[in-house]
């Protein structure tokens, strides 16, 4: 039996003609995978962009150097390296710089932002052309316009207050030049408490800082927004600068234009003031500037009177206004105040001087002027010197008649006189130069100090 399998085997392997129906391929010439000429190198060259297409490959690992060249669905080619660095770029969405009307292009841009990713437009000093689609202005999402100008009919006339897209849906009469943004906090849910923000900018908490050149000061800002006027303005042009314009639009539900929280959340160890808000502002000395610090105003659209139902209010101050005289030599008010035809009602100017049309402490049909005797002096007018001249109070009658005076000498004028004191005097008393009393039957003048003349008086008959 051992004999038997090995001649089978050997006649097996002997025999080439049953090889044969296994046919085993060849390559002429003979490629390798590997090698500057092998498998591996041709498929490189076939992927090159210069030696045609590589369709659906399937690239597992490796790199990209960016140099291949890309052709976006508007039919916008490229380099990767450049369409992988932009954001979303209305050019490569079909815009064309100039009059051709690109408003396909920005809405399919629109439509790929989906409200999460910048809008691009690159600037050209030929600007864009919208004439088609149709824009509100509360488009989500952030437009990057790169100070391009932007015409066209679909951006509504922001002249006439109708602005869209381009303009801020609250003040359609702006355009805005380089970016703009609207957000919707409302759509985001909300725990039962706390608020949404659309946007936040917080710093880190101040701190020493051992490199400062001054290791004792430390000052920083949080956010910083300035401009400059500028010099052109002249009596004929007005040119008008604002840092930043806050606008609420009240419609129905109440609102906060601007909120400042100064929480005092340890006590204040520095020795310095903390300030809610600080207005300041400089200019070279003796420069004269038409300047208001804080202005309130408040008018219907169509400039006719809408009130203020408060226009400040301050509540739990100890001193609720405080003012100062700089210098000696500094003129002007403390406080004005106006009607409606610019006639001057009240006035506190800086030298102590108060000047009021009326001055009423109760309501109408009581005194123009009452005072309660709460102190030993509770009205004092005082003369400056031995010159000086005038009234210290007058009172006159619809004709312009003195009622009642006194002078700066100490000299009265009353237009009628009744004197109630029944008190008679005796030889003995003292008085001054020029008091009077009267009882029922005498009236009494002091002519010297602690000399009294008596006058009888005579019942009428």
């Amino acid at each position: 039996m051992m004999n038997r399998y090995i001649l089978a085997f050997a006649l097996f392997v002997g025999a080439p003609g049953l090889a044969s129906a296994q046919s085993v391929p060849t390559l002429s010439p003979p490629v390798t995978l590997s090698g500057p000429t092998g498998m591996k190198s041709a498929l490189a060259t076939k992927a090159d962009v210069s030696n045609g297409p590589l369709k659906s490959p399937n690239i597992m690992g490796g790199t990209l150097d960016g140099a291949q060249s890309i052709t976006t669905t508007s039919g916008i080619t490229q380099s990767l390296a450049s369409l992988l660095g932009q954001q979303i770029n209305v050019v490569n969405y079909g815009a064309v710089a100039g009059g051709t009307d690109s408003g396909t292009a920005v809405q399919n841009a629109l439509s790929t932002a989906a409200n999460r990713f910048p809008v691009y437009f690159p600037y050209s000093a030929y600007g864009y052309t919208i004439n088609s689609g149709v824009y509100t202005g509360k488009e989500i999402g952030t437009w990057l316009l790169n100070g391009n100008r932007i015409t066209g009919n679909a951006i509504g006339v922001p002249s006439a207050g109708t602005g869209t897209l381009i303009s801020p849906y609250t003040n359609p009469y702006l355009i805005a030049t380089d970016r703009k943004s609207v957000y919707d906090p409302a759509a985001i849910p909300q725990p039962s408490t706390g608020a949404t923000a659309a946007e936040s900018v917080e710093c880190l908490p101040n701190r020493v800082n051992s490199q400062n050149t001054n290791v004792n000061r430390n000052w920083i800002a949080c956010r910083y927004v300035g401009a400059d006027t500028g010099s052109g303005g002249t009596t004929s042009i007005d040119i008008s600068t604002e840092v930043e314009n806050w606008v609420l639009n009240v419609s129905g539900n109440h609102g906060l234009a601007f909120e400042i929280d100064t929480n005092f959340n340890a006590a204040v160890t520095d020795g310095q003031w903390t300030t809610g808000l600080f207005l300041t502002g400089g200019g070279a000395a003796g420069t004269n500037v038409n300047s208001v610090a804080l202005s309130i105003m408040h008018a219907a659209y169509d400039g006719s009177w809408l009130p203020w139902t408060t226009g400040l209010s301050i509540r739990e101050a100890t001193n609720q206004i405080q003012q100062y005289k700089a210098s000696a030599g500094e003129a002007g008010f403390f406080q004005q105040a106006f009607d409606q035809s610019g006639n001057t009602l009240w006035q506190v100017d800086k030298n102590g001087y108060a000047k009021a049309v009326g001055f009423v402490s109760m309501a109408t049909g009581n005194p123009a002027f009452s005072a309660r005797a709460a102190n030993a002096d509770d009205f004092v007018a005082t003369r400056a010197s031995a010159t000086d001249t005038g009234f210290f109070f007058r009172g006159y009658d619809e004709n312009g008649n003195i009622l009642a005076a006194v002078d700066k000498r100490g000299a009265a004028t009353v237009a009628g006189l009744i004197n109630t004191n029944r008190t008679g005097e005796s030889a003995s008393a003292t008085c001054t130069p020029g008091e009077m009393h009267a009882d029922d039957l005498n009236l009494y003048v002091c002519i010297s100090t602690g000399k009294y003349k008596i006058v009888a008086l005579q019942a009428i008959q």
